[in-house]
């Protein structure tokens, strides 16, 4: 059961941003149409996400992940062929083609780096605050965050920096250990709560707590009415072959 704080106080306008199932996250239509720069932390292969955001909007993009290296793609590679899964690897080849035309256009940036504290002590992370300054991005952002674990990490330079945030969409994990640090956060960030929705790939945790969310903020939400059900008509369940996670509040 989740403290009530994590339910939304209405229905609001929303668009679903990003491809079917797992890797779209609903969104304020509002936030996107406002924002100048959307910075992306967590990709792996999967950039459906920015590119549409981008179509909506013609923003700036500055995309963070450590892991996309060559090598990432040549594993996914080899792995297709030794299984023989020939249409697989035709289909992982083309994505890598794609990914690397999307990152070479003017306005699209990929750094393989971690999300942090950064400072000279930490060569390999980047902090928030670096991604700023280095980049002179002064206001009206879109954040997109899914770092497996690594969000619990930033969430007071969010905070720090939400006067200059127009939306956010993050992923929360471990949820049922970092409930605290979730709520606390909730509280403290003074853009609106507008959606949630639990990730099926993850199950239950403690006291019936989802394990994974995705939370959407927005500065200038549209509320549509006061009714609210879970899901949103928009959501689609993360894992098609599992049944959705009901949300539960107290």
């Amino acid at each position: 059961m989740l403290p009530n704080k994590f339910k939304p106080d209405g229905l609001y306008k929303l668009i679903r941003v990003g491809k079917d199932n797992d890797g779209g996250y609903l969104v304020c239509e509002n936030s996107v149409m406002n924002s100048n720069t959307l910075i992306s932390f967590g990709i792996s292969d999967d950039f459906t996400f920015e590119e549409h955001f981008q179509k909506i909007r013609n923003v700036n993009i500055f995309a963070y992940d450590p892991t996309v290296n060559l090598n990432f793609f040549l594993k996914k590679f080899l792995h297709s062929l030794i299984k023989l899964k020939l249409i697989l690897f035709f289909n992982q080849f083309l994505n890598w083609i794609n990914f690397k035309k999307f990152f070479n256009k003017s306005k699209n940036k990929l750094f393989l780096k971690k999300i942090g504290k950064g400072g000279d002590a930490f060569h390999d992370y980047i902090s928030i605050e670096n991604i700023i300054n280095t980049n002179d991005i002064n206001q009206k952002i879109f954040f997109k965050i899914d770092i497996e674990g690594s969000e619990y990490r930033i969430l007071n330079d969010l905070i720090k920096f939400m006067d200059r945030i127009e939306g956010l969409t993050i992923e929360f994990h471990d949820v049922d250990i970092n409930i605290d640090k979730v709520l606390n956060f909730i509280n403290k960030f003074n853009l609106k709560l507008i959606h949630i929705h639990a990730n099926n790939w993850s199950t239950h945790g403690l006291n019936d707590i989802p394990s994974s969310i995705e939370l959407s903020f927005s500065k200038k939400p549209i509320l549509l009415n006061n009714n609210i059900t879970f899901p949103h008509n928009l959501d689609q369940k993360n894992n098609p072959n599992a049944d959705e996670i009901d949300l539960v509040f107290s």
